[in-house]
């Protein structure tokens, strides 16, 4: 039996986790600080300014979400549903950072101009519906401030940093950083999106899953608390996914082996444990699952 399958899954998801955002912390130390040393293979970043600044950021965000995930992976019941709206943005964040280090400078450029038009339009927009509507204005004339500052983002549709929607953008990696750096985020992507949406909206049947799902017909209070364990290992799952496919694209698209073979053991390791049969580990207060 190996050491993984003598813990409990969601211990031992949490352990990859945190092993893996020791790569993350080496990518990152690699982008933004310089050149390091990784099993013999010197590291230098050869991404462009605007696509190395704009990817660190949001990977560096992701990053903080994960380790937020991993405070809230030792709560049970009530408090786990938190961890959807966060596992969301980690995800959503990975696969915008592997977006933008796979893309066109251009493409990450458009995003570095966003970032100041979405700051000018926070203060200059109209919200709400009917007689409940607000208009938010600090620019007198912001109809020709947006024609003279922000021409690129004016007209039906071009509001955003980017047109693709996310499965296009998980696309683009795919195309620009290798078909592994693609199918980890498309698997993240599947695991997480939708239903988290639903969960973080407030939906009827966000409600019903966070309170209902894995019961299997046991309506009780430790039933409940039993089946949010499993929602987190189904979002450390997802989040550790949308990981892996970050540091597939970085390692890839710069042709940095020993990262690349890192994260391939990583990802074999994170399906072995997802893959595995409940009765491969031992429950958590040592009965049986």
């Amino acid at each position: 039996m190996s050491a993984d399958e003598e813990l409990p899954l969601l211990d031992a998801l949490r352990g990859l986790a945190m092993l893996q955002q020791e790569f993350l912390r080496l990518a990152l130390f690699v982008a933004s600080q310089g050149s390091t040393t990784y099993e013999g293979e010197t590291l230098t970043c050869s991404l462009p300014d605007a696509q190395r600044r704009t990817s660190t950021l949001l990977a560096m965000g992701a990053g903080q979400s994960v380790e937020s995930l991993l405070h809230i992976a030792k709560n049970r019941g009530i408090p786990v549903r938190d961890a959807y709206p966060i596992a969301r943005s980690a995800v959503e964040s990975f696969v915008n950072a592997s977006y933008l280090l796979a893309e066109s400078n251009a493409v990450a450029d458009r995003a570095v101009r966003y970032i100041e038009f979405a700051a000018w339009r926070q203060h200059n927009r109209n919200f709400g519906s009917g007689e409940y509507s607000i208009e938010v204005r600090t620019d007198p004339d912001p109809v020709s401030s947006l024609a003279s500052k922000f021409p690129e983002f004016a007209g039906k549709g071009n509001g955003s940093w980017t047109n693709l929607d996310m499965p296009s953008r998980i696309r683009r990696v795919g195309e620009l950083a290798g078909r592994k750096a693609g199918s980890r985020l498309l698997a993240a992507y599947g695991l997480i999106y939708s239903l988290s949406s639903e969960v973080i909206h407030g939906s009827p049947f966000g409600a019903s899953f966070f309170y209902s799902a894995h019961l299997k017909g046991e309506h009780t209070t430790e039933a409940f608390i039993a089946g949010t364990v499993r929602q987190l290992e189904e979002i450390l799952i997802a989040v550790l996914h949308a990981g892996c496919g970050y540091l597939a694209a970085f390692f890839e698209k710069q042709q940095m082996q020993a990262g690349l073979d890192a994260e391939e053991k990583l990802f074999k390791r994170l399906m072995a444990l997802s893959t595995k049969p409940a009765s491969a580990f031992p429950h958590e207060n040592g009965g049986e699952p």
